[in-house]
């Protein structure tokens, strides 16, 4: 059933895009600083959107490879304090 309603919706979104791609086709002017180009709408659209999703992968994959610096940091702050630990319970306990 889950399978079903998947492969509904993406062909939902292929329809979706083709009728979207399909109403957007008219041609415009995009000025890029040393020339101007006549594209298409849906070009400039599926570009910036391609854009956009390619600079917001390359933001998750600095902040994920930030966070796994931080997590192997603090595995073994804990590997460390575990030792500390078991060093300590191994100790003899002297009363005073």
């Amino acid at each position: 059933m889950l399978r079903f309603l998947r492969n509904l919706l993406i062909v939902f979104a292929i329809v979706l895009g083709i009728t979207f791609g399909f109403f957007n086709y008219e041609q415009v002017t995009v000025n890029l600083l040393w020339s101007d180009a006549q594209v298409p709408l849906v070009i400039v659209l599926v570009a910036a959107f391609l854009l956009g999703f390619g600079l917001a992968l390359l933001f998750l994959v600095a902040r994920l490879l930030g966070l796994r610096t931080n997590l192997s940091k603090t595995k073994k702050q804990l590997k460390d304090a575990q030792g500390e630990i078991r060093n300590l319970r191994s100790m003899p306990i002297h009363d005073a």
